[in-house]
């Protein structure tokens, strides 16, 4: 069976623990088969405290992966839940912001010369 834990990375008194989707009888800082972000409790910053790839979370957990007390009550937190019957697991991408248009050169300075000197 894969779950989907927590697996322990920092030093003492800094902890920081990276999400990752591995077999139930694997150790815990055992290989996993996929890392699906991190936790770091002590970041004071709450947007860079938990990363997560909700869309793979979503997969691993429409496949049968069972998670964690712990990774539970953070995908509770951040809203991340199995995808329904028929639901694909796959979030819609989410537009990027259009590119800047390259500067325009300025209208009395003929396109192509550089600033003579």
């Amino acid at each position: 069976m894969v779950r989907i834990r927590m697996k322990s990375m920092g030093r003492r008194h800094r902890p920081f623990f990276r999400i990752c989707a591995i077999d139930a009888r694997r150790p815990r800082d055992g290989r996993p088969i996929e890392e699906l972000g991190h936790y770091d409790p002590m970041s004071r910053n709450p947007e860079t405290q938990t990363v997560l790839d909700a869309s793979r979370i979503r997969y691993w957990l429409s496949v049968g992966a069972q998670p964690s007390d712990k990774v539970a009550a953070l995908l509770r937190k951040h809203k991340i839940k199995k995808p329904a019957p028929g639901e694909a697991w796959q979030l819609p991408e989410t537009p990027a912001a259009p590119a800047a248009a390259p500067a325009q050169p300025a209208a009395g300075a003929p396109a192509g010369t550089a600033n003579p000197s």
